[in-house]
């Protein structure tokens, strides 16, 4: 080898004397070239591409890709394929070692006259294509790589020797085959067999084979999926077969079958996937218009768990995730039912699916706006399902605030207030009301449960307050908006600069609102607050990675983010099951008309919810969740300059809910309904479009499920212990027809703080005894909380 290359180098340097500065200083640039040749520069790791799929393993959802090539074996590439790049490419393959020196100074004798000949056997090629697509990293190192000079082809020649060495010839032409690229960004057999024609390389017609083999000396030119390129293509395809009909490899008459066939049909189905979870632009049909908020949340995912994009897109990993094609398919279904994506381009209608157990897979992530970048279509490319919603829940936030409640030793059956009017003591210049067509119906105490059902705003403002906010923060926090210890910029660019996390902020600027829902808000998030409650109160970090393997087969070990944490106890979270159970099947609940429409079991356990919607009808979101599915609904403009989502009354069946014409409104017509039953047009509430959302998604979901019972459903648990009726820590005495100093004194010992009024209503009662109290005796209130005691000023009397 050394004496085949040091003669090589003299030769070539006399060759190149008539064009170059002399034969002294070009044979120095060529022996420092040579000397300068890594002997182990072809043992790197060839880019191959990364594989997506679902829960199945076998259902692709795209490609992942710097270089789009999957390497095989041998014994996977067709026999006729290896054929057709031989005699096309190097016909005296099998007999040289590596250089053939005849073609060599064949071409440099026509290279140095003005000519054009290459002169690189296979083995030279696939030295130059792996020092192109593997070694070379930077721009500079990759023209280097294909730089027209004697120093590289003589390199060339020395690692091809080498090669010829170290490898058999299959290796070498197995090695070409899996690494040189066939058509503009697709590489190898396996890859290009997919892309023109839809087969695997081992299944290879000779005509399809013989198009292949053509197609390497110029990818672009040709291209037969181009169609200025289609000719040229097939009268390349042509000279390869008549060349392997020469070279013993065919006989004439499979050359002339072979070149029978316009290979149209095979080229009809081609599989050409793009790299990445974006459709392509001119795609008509992509899974990736539904999957690719999925699939964008599983690359994201696995980047924070140290496997890079980069190291994806050149690794040959297999992904198989947890999305669940039956999930998906019914989520997406009710999506776009309920908001049609090409009538109502502005308002994303989303919804995230989640599993409760320890593993949390996240089975579903959809929205009525297709994935992708045309945004004359209704797409996008906005992290819908798992980034912040800018507009809030609404209502669904008074799970948490009922959630601290119950920890702080309320039962579901305890009594809260329920003003017509309140102001937070944190922020008095606002008064809170309830949104409701017949407020004044509403109690003036009602039951945490009847609460959730019914949901008054006063109700819950107030029990924020005695809670405290930083309370009723810590625990939306702690059953899973974990988005909220993020920098308070990063959730809201209001904040940007503080450097508070936006909990923190929420705090720190009394956000006296947050138990109504005003807060941006992740729908993946809110679904897993579900699952939380769902699963004993336990939070765990949703999932959505089954399992990771290597282009070797072995797993990859995937870090989850956090480690499961018990938000609340059981008690508390079957409670609340079982009170949040009212807003579906309790006749009172805003979700419960939606639900009777979709033929949902209301047998009470079979699911619990929770509706909600912001101020100004921009948005509006529902929670449910069942022992087995939490699924969060989110439906808002999603525009620049959001405004009020409104609906009519239902005017046909293929559009039920009937959402006006652009889908929104001015803030004056949305609450036009407001105390207001004959209105014509209604801003959207919770319980209209996302809970119908989640119940049609939810029936097919269950109905697909084998386990599931339809008669016979998997219930919750029942609520037991303190959380039903209240720890008797928060049991209020009954003071009535005490003297006003010892019910003070009984209530302070009971860890109450009294506030004495004299009663102003007429009454028999004797001075100072008390004659009622707010909450009433054996009722529950928070512990440290005020009892309002009221006492006699003395009998009154009338004159005559």
């Amino acid at each position: 080898m050394t004496i085949a290359t040091l003669l090589a180098g003299v030769l070539v340097a006399g060759l190149l004397l008539p064009y170059s500065l002399g034969l002294g200083l070009a044979s120095n640039k060529i022996t420092g070239a040579l000397a300068a040749t890594n002997e182990n520069v072809l043992d790197g790791v060839i880019p191959e591409r990364s594989a997506i799929y679902d829960n199945t393993g076998t259902n692709l959802i795209t490609y992942v890709y710097d270089q789009n090539r999957q390497i095989v074996p041998s014994a996977k590439i067709s026999q006729t394929l290896k054929s057709a790049i031989v005699a096309i490419e190097d016909k005296r393959f099998f007999i040289h070692k590596g250089v053939d020196w005849r073609g060599t100074v064949r071409a440099l004798l026509s290279n140095a006259s003005g000519g054009q000949q290459g002169g690189s056997t296979l083995t030279q090629q696939y030295v130059k294509n792996y020092l192109f697509l593997v070694q070379a990293k930077t721009d500079a190192e990759k023209a280097a790589a294909i730089a027209v000079t004697p120093g590289r082809k003589l390199r060339e020649a020395k690692l091809a020797l080498t090669l010829e060495q170290k490898e058999t010839k299959d290796d070498i032409l197995t090695g070409y085959l899996n690494l040189v690229a066939f058509l503009p960004n697709v590489y190898g057999a396996e890859a290009t067999a997919e892309a023109l024609f839809g087969v695997h390389a081992s299944d290879l017609t000779l005509a399809e084979a013989a198009m292949m083999a053509g197609m390497v000396n110029n990818p672009n030119k040709y291209n037969p999926t181009d169609q200025s390129s289609y000719q040229d293509s097939i009268d390349r395809r042509n000279v390869v077969l008549t060349l392997m009909t020469q070279q013993g490899y065919i006989t004439t008459a499979q050359m002339q079958a072979a070149k029978s066939d316009d290979l149209r049909a095979e080229l009809s189905k081609r599989k050409s996937i793009s790299t990445g979870c974006v459709p392509r632009s001119d795609a008509v049909s992509d899974s990736r218009f539904t999957n690719g908020y999925y699939c964008q949340y599983a690359l994201d995912y696995l980047a924070t768990a140290g496997i890079s994009a980069s190291a994806i897109a050149d690794g040959g990993y297999k992904i198989v995730t947890n999305l669940d094609k039956t999930a998906t398919t019914n989520a997406k279904t009710a999506v776009n039912k309920t908001v049609s994506p090409t009538t109502y381009k502005n308002i994303a209608n989303v919804m995230a699916v989640v599993q409760p157990n320890s593993n949390r897979k996240v089975l579903a992530l959809v929205a009525n706006r297709p994935y992708g970048l045309d945004t004359t279509k209704g797409q996008t490319v906005q992290k819908l399902t798992t980034t912040f919603a800018p507009l809030g829940a609404g209502s669904t936030f008074k799970i948490f605030t009922a959630a601290a409640a119950l920890k702080a030793g309320l039962g579901i059956n305890s009594k809260v207030d329920n003003p017509v009017q309140y102001a937070s003591t944190i922020a008095p210049a606002h008064a809170f009301h309830n949104n409701t067509d017949n407020a004044e119906t509403f109690p003036t105490r009602l039951s945490i449960t009847d609460a959730l059902a019914t949901s008054p705003n006063t109700a819950f403002v107030e029990l924020e307050d005695k809670l405290t906010l930083p309370v009723v923060v810590n625990m939306a926090v702690a059953l899973g908006m974990k988005g909220y210890n993020l920098p308070a910029g990063q959730v809201d660019t209001l904040f940007t600069g503080s450097t508070n996390t936006y909990a923190q902020e929420l705090v720190t600027q009394k956000v006296a609102s947050f138990t109504l829902g005003v807060t941006p808000v992740s729908p993946l998030e809110l679904a897993n607050v579900g699952a939380s409650l769902a699963d004993n109160g336990e939070w765990c970090p949703p999932n959505p990675i089954n399992i990771v393997t290597d282009r070797n087969g072995g797993v990859v070990t995937v870090k989850a983010p956090a480690t499961c944490t018990q938000a609340v106890s059981p008690d508390i979270a079957n409670a609340l099951a079982r009170a949040m159970g009212e807003d579906i099947d309790g006749s009172k609940g805003t979700a419960n008309q939606s639900a009777k429409a979709a033929g949902w079991n209301l047998t009470p356990g079979t699911a619990a919810g929770k509706t909600g919607t912001t101020g100004d009808y921009k948005s509006s979101a529902f929670l449910g969740f069942t022992p087995k599915y939490s699924a969060a609904n989110l439906t808002w403009d999603y525009t620049p300059k959001p405004k009020p989502i409104c609906m009519n009354p239902p005017k046909a069946a293929t559009d039920p809910l009937a959402l006006t014409a652009a889908g929104t409104c001015t803030v004056a017509q949305a609450k036009s309904s407001e105390g207001n039953t004959t209105a014509t047009i209604t801003g959207m509430t919770g319980g209209s479009v996302p809970a119908t959302t989640w119940f049609q998604a939810m029936l097919g979901i269950q109905k697909a499920d084998p386990t599931y019972d339809q008669a016979n459903p998997t219930l919750f648990p029942p609520a037991s212990g303190y959380s039903v009726d209240g720890d008797p820590k928060t049991v209020v005495p009954n003071v009535v027809g005490e003297l006003s100093t010892q019910a003070a004194a009984d209530l302070q010992a009971k860890g109450f703080v009294a506030d004495l009024q004299i009663e102003t209503q007429s009454q028999s009662v004797a001075v100072n005894h008390v004659t009622r109290q707010s909450p009433a005796g054996l009722e529950n209130a928070l512990p440290g909380s005020t009892v309002t005691v009221y006492y006699s000023a003395g009998p009154t009397t009338s004159g005559g």
